[in-house]
């Protein structure tokens, strides 16, 4: 079955005409439950649709794939709402945002409302006569709305009752401090400068040039933490199609500055194997045992992990010694800094979550 689910997303990224042989209902249902564990039902939909017609599944395992790509349609309509709606919001309190990952990055799709999101993770990135304090900020967010979960990069902050927004000081981290504290100078580098507003959505998301860097941080993030899914993946196959060839080598000298040459070879080889990617769109040589791995670990947890059952779940010290091996820079920081966050948490809690 896992031959035909990767034949079927190669169909729908147009680098495959057709699948080997005619999957069975059974197959079909196989494969639906597969898409949904790595949030990828919209994209395959649009494989399905160019399939020749004695390829496409049954009636009843159509309408089925046809049904859940209209909720994730839905969703994605009423995402842009309220993105647009917060987005107004923080203006008229004075701050520039964008909004990252999921809505922004769809617009690199061939159809963005396919691509299966789930909340909004906003970046405030200053104010508009100034620098933008996280303190000022909390206390604005407290008169707006319930603020929870107070992290240091980010804020759970219930603007709205039908979708879940996330309000970020920074993008994301890396656990190894060194390479962290590059990357956050990278971060604010590209504040302004990387950033573009689309006025028909009626808000602002990352250019293809920083989501070229940011999404393999975050993707690397999200692995060592809890795992990862297709859809990352997906992800970045739009934004290598979508990034200039004369981007590649900045982006590639990036990435090795903040320590991440190895999860990107073998991100390489799974886009090259799984998606079918053509070499001319390859930030580096892939790296085949690399590259296993990280499938293995895809496959197996779905996005996010979440339907990982082995010993190897979130967080866990079994995960850290699998891949300890494989990224010991990043994991070998992983407890330091989870210490210091909680310090973090807890000195900061009064301050950031009640004003005291």
């Amino acid at each position: 079955m896992r031959g035909l689910f990767v034949e079927l997303l190669q169909v729908s990224l147009g680098t495959r005409d057709m699948l080997s042989r005619v999957p069975s209902a059974i197959e079909w249902g196989d494969l639906l439950k597969e898409a949904r564990r790595q949030c990828i039902v919209g994209v395959l939909v649009n494989g399905i649709e160019c399939l020749p017609k004695g390829q496409r599944p049954p009636q009843e395992n159509l309408l089925q794939w046809i049904g859940w790509t209209q909720i994730i349609e839905e969703s994605y309509a009423l995402q842009c709402e309220r993105a647009k709606e917060l987005t107004v919001r923080f203006r008229q309190a004075g701050y520039n945002s964008c909004v990252l990952k999921g809505i922004g990055l769809s617009q690199l799709y061939s159809l963005p409302s396919r691509r299966q999101g789930s909340d909004i993770d906003l970046w405030v990135l200053r104010k508009l006569d100034g620098i933008c304090k996280r303190e000022k900020v909390m206390a604005w967010l407290r008169s707006q709305c319930k603020v929870d979960h107070v992290l240091w990069h980010h804020v759970d902050a219930k603007f709205f009752d039908d979708v879940p927004t996330e309000i970020h000081f920074h993008p994301c981290w890396l656990y190894n401090p060194f390479y962290n504290r590059r990357l956050q100078k990278w971060f604010e580098a590209c504040k302004e400068s990387k950033m573009q507003v689309d006025e028909k959505l009626g808000f602002a998301y990352p250019s293809v040039q920083f989501n070229a860097v940011y999404s393999v941080v975050h993707f690397y993030h999200h692995l060592i933490e809890e795992g990862v899914g297709l859809r990352h993946v997906v992800d970045y196959y739009y934004v290598l199609k979508s990034l200039p060839l004369t981007a590649y080598e900045n982006t590639m000298r990036v990435l090795e500055r903040l320590g991440m040459k190895r999860i990107t070879s073998a991100m390489m080889w799974v886009l090259k194997e799984v998606c079918g990617m053509s070499e001319e769109y390859l930030l580096c040589e892939p790296d085949e045992k690399e590259g296993r791995f990280l499938l293995d670990e895809i496959m197996r947890g779905g996005n996010f992990g979440h339907y990982r059952k082995d010993f190897r779940r979130r967080n866990s010290a079994n995960r850290m010694f699998a891949l300890l091996p494989h990224y010991p820079n990043e994991v070998l920081w992983v407890v330091p800094w989870k210490l210091w966050h909680k310090c973090w948490r807890w000195l900061n809690k009064l301050k950031y979550e009640t004003g005291k």
